[in-house]
């Protein structure tokens, strides 16, 4: 039996062709461009994550609640030179802001500033 696990394994290695490498550095530019026009940030045990985000201008940011569990609220402030229009305080929900301009924005909730701030970069 392993034999023959062997040489199907030799035979779908080796059969790589120019072809199939193109699809995959085309998924691979499509999923590229996927994340730099979006991403996520979920806010949960008290926290960001990710707290720094780096986008490309016109790509979006959406904010998710995960701490309804412990019946937390949070909400995402801007603070700083550079302002989007924040959200409200909740514990469940999305909130999403499209950056169409270049630069560095600051976040935090308000409710827990010491443990929840971030930044969103728009290149």
């Amino acid at each position: 039996m392993l034999p023959v696990i062997a040489c199907v394994l030799v035979a779908v290695v080796g059969s790589s062709t120019a072809s199939s490498s193109t699809v995959v550095k085309s998924k691979l530019t499509a999923a590229a461009r996927t994340a730099a026009a979006a991403s996520v940030v979920t806010l949960h045990n008290i926290q960001f994550h990710p707290s720094v985000v780096h986008i490309k201008v016109g790509g979006r940011v959406t904010w998710k609640w995960e701490d309804a569990d412990i019946e937390t609220p949070h909400n995402v402030t801007s603070i700083g030179s550079k302002h989007f229009k924040s959200s409200t305080t909740k514990m469940t929900g999305t909130y999403t802001v499209v950056f169409n301009t270049a630069g560095v924005y600051k976040f935090e909730c308000t409710i827990h500033p010491l443990s929840m701030q971030g930044r969103v970069i728009v290149q």
